[in-house]
């Protein structure tokens, strides 16, 4: 596992692993498994000059973006300036190719970085390329809460109804306009977090006049019979929220994949983050709704999970694919509230 700013523990994001878009706390790593090569070779810009740490050239931009492609570097933009992070992905790309780690760029290492990578195009040079979406546009709740803020930026006028309308496409537009992006329908993590920082967090009463239906059942540890706590069975492949032994809604959920299981027992929730964004693994994974309770162990709205279900997993954490559960469970728990997997 790749390290966090400051030194973080096991990860979980579907396939990928959780830093946030805020710096985590420190606790261990894992190394990830070696990263695939690509299935040809797309040959890069011959190297004008070996490129090394703290040095500038365009160049630079281009051996971002191929790491970035090749999961080594977990950026959302690239610059000319060969920082701190470049290197390290440079020194991770050369060990996984087994050579010599030093962190400089020279002909072999370009010539392995290109094995994993394609050309980059003038949008990715420049910052202006449209990468996926933060949470898919047919996740009725999260485009809810995306009305909502663009609402508050006045570029939407209409209800927060979660239809990816033609009302809501152009205001999109319009807010990637307004902050220096060219007109897309898109709200890639480019667009989104400048959102994020200008607006406020909708709460669920502010979109939605219930809490989510459940008519799934789940047996009980006889540890969940008491206080408020969220229970997580893995063999039956459920997760309840449970308040004095009454169960107020249980949902499907899904976890690690074989070799990356967290712990099982009793926990209690030491950190949420609501826009909670994956970057350990190379790549950038959204985990919105974030509640950890096993050093960097969350349960996690995963889109992995509702575009694959059981297909796919985690690298430890507890994933619901509903987006509304996950908002709502967000507001029901509090830091110190138990957790307990089994």
């Amino acid at each position: 596992m790749r390290r966090f700013t400051l030194r973080p523990a096991l990860t979980c994001a579907a396939l990928a692993a959780a830093l946030p878009l805020w710096s985590l706390p420190s606790i261990g790593a894992v190394q990830p498994p070696p990263t695939p090569r690509a299935a040809a070779a797309d040959a890069p810009t011959p190297l004008a000059q070996e490129l090394r740490y703290k040095m500038q050239s365009p160049q630079v931009r281009e051996l971002q973006v191929r790491l970035r492609q090749a999961k080594f570097l977990a950026v959302v933009d690239v610059e000319d300036r060969f920082g701190q992070l470049t290197r390290e992905a440079v020194i991770k790309l050369q060990k996984d190719a087994r050579l010599r780690p030093t962190g400089v760029v020279d002909a072999a290492t370009w010539a392995q970085l290109a094995a994993r990578s394609r050309t980059p195009t003038q949008a990715e040079l420049n910052n202006t390329d449209i990468g996926p979406w933060f949470v898919a546009p047919n996740e009725p709740a999260f485009m809810m809460e995306l009305q909502h803020r663009l609402k508050q930026t006045g570029l939407y006028q209409g209800s927060a109804d979660g239809v990816f309308d033609d009302a809501t496409r152009q205001a999109i537009a319009a807010w990637r306009t307004r902050i220096g992006l060219p007109a897309s329908e898109v709200m890639d993590e480019r667009t989104w977090t400048p959102l994020l920082r200008r607006t406020r967090l909708p709460r669920y009463a502010d979109l939605f006049a219930a809490p989510p239906a459940s008519s799934s059942t789940q047996e009980l540890d006889p540890r969940c019979t008491s206080g408020r706590v969220i229970c997580i069975s893995r063999q039956q492949k459920k997760m309840s929220l449970v308040d004095n032994g009454k169960i107020r809604f249980t949902r499907e959920a899904r976890f690690a994949m074989p070799g990356w299981e967290s712990d099982e027992g009793e926990f209690r929730i030491w950190y949420m983050n609501h826009e909670t964004v994956s970057k350990i693994f190379g790549e950038r994974t959204p985990m919105p709704y974030a509640i950890f309770y096993d050093r960097n162990v969350a349960v996690h709205y995963s889109q992995d999970f509702a575009d694959k279900g059981y297909a796919g997993g985690s690298h430890g954490c507890s994933q619901l694919r509903d987006y509304q559960v996950a908002k709502w469970l967000y507001e029901q728990v509090k830091v110190g509230d138990r957790v307990v997997v089994y």
